[in-house]
């Protein structure tokens, strides 16, 4: 089916970031094939944000905002409810959209067909809008391709926004699961893809802002040491859904045999941060990892006699020797 531009909403989700809130309207606003746009308030602590947005931007944007506060999934959920239109693209307060978004999915879907979700490349820029191209993903080996369960089990391809979704399936697949800490954007794509297909551009559609503050979600999730085991369950959770759809992929042993070792700088600059419950998992997973090089080897071997605690001192050791004081 035909995607047409006067079936995509651009939901703009804010709680508390007015300071970025502007640009990221306006490029919801500014694209070359226009669509509706609104915005979405977490029930957030800024009482004025309503009243800013209306004398920003008049009746050019919808505002909602909700009743309580119900996190970042659930906040999603709410665009997913309050959408009119049969295709939906979420973007975050201090995120921005390339001008050429909604061209570039609309030729995507002239491209690939009728498909659940399209999406394409995001770059990474500093809060204060300088590249960061070391998280940038590599190209694609084409313009455009076809994304199946099997090449989303076990790594997220999704670079967030950039995505255009079909409503429809999201809610008959339940919506984003309101309790997830870490992967709720991950297991909902996974899903509609499984049952209706998605396709991705190599163009570049939106900008992905990064902060470094602890105050971002995901710099407390890195700063607990869940995300690793949270990147595990979600693997899980994919591998089931491929066996009840009867998709070929590994078995669950198998995964567990081929999962790659956690990143030793990961552990270096947030173990000394891990809860003692998460400190111990980390530490396993590094003990019982495939050594990519003779220092990861040598740094297992180390960890095996001195256990958890030598993984937190080797991290706040690293600071020290990063950062002195």
């Amino acid at each position: 089916m035909s995607l047409a531009a006067n079936e995509i909403t651009i939901a703009v989700t804010v709680y508390s970031r007015r300071e970025f809130l502007k640009q990221s309207i306006e490029s919801a606003l500014g694209q070359t094939v226009p669509v509706r746009v609104m915005v979405v308030e977490d029930c957030g602590p800024d009482a004025g944000l309503e009243a800013y947005v209306r004398q920003e931007f008049g009746s050019r944007v919808d505002y909602f905002r909700s009743p309580r506060r119900r996190g970042i999934f659930g906040n999603w959920n709410t665009c997913i409810e309050r959408c009119p239109t049969r295709w939906l693209s979420i973007l975050h307060d201090d995120d921005y959209l390339q001008p050429e978004f909604v061209a570039t999915m609309l030729e995507l879907n002239h491209q690939a067909g009728d498909r659940g979700l399209y999406f394409g490349r995001t770059i990474v820029t500093d809060t204060a809008g300088h590249p960061r191209p070391e998280w940038n993903k590599p190209p694609l080996p084409a313009p455009w391709m076809l994304v199946t369960l099997p090449e989303v089990l076990f790594v997220s391809p999704f670079s967030f926004p950039g995505q255009l979704f079909q409503v429809a399936f999201a809610q008959a697949l339940g919506g984003f699961r309101e309790t997830s800490l870490w992967t709720g954007e991950w297991e909902l794509w996974a899903k509609i893809i499984a049952h209706h297909g998605g396709a991705q551009t190599d163009s570049t559609v939106a900008v992905f802002r990064d902060h470094t503050g602890w105050d971002r979600g995901t710099s407390r999730m890195y700063r607990s040491g869940k995300q690793h085991a949270l990147t595990a369950v979600q693997c899980k959770r994919n591998l089931a859904l491929a066996r009840r759809l009867q998709v070929p992929s590994m078995s669950l042993e198998e995964w567990k045999r081929s999962r790659p070792a956690i990143p030793l700088r990961y552990l270096l600059y947030y173990a000394k941060y891990f809860t003692p419950l998460y400190l111990v998992y980390n530490t396993r997973r590094l003990q019982r990892g495939r050594a990519p090089n003779w220092r990861y080897a040598f740094y297992q071997a180390v960890t095996r006699l001195g256990g958890p605690p030598l993984v937190r001192l080797a991290s706040r050791l690293w600071t020290r020797l990063r950062h002195p004081q």
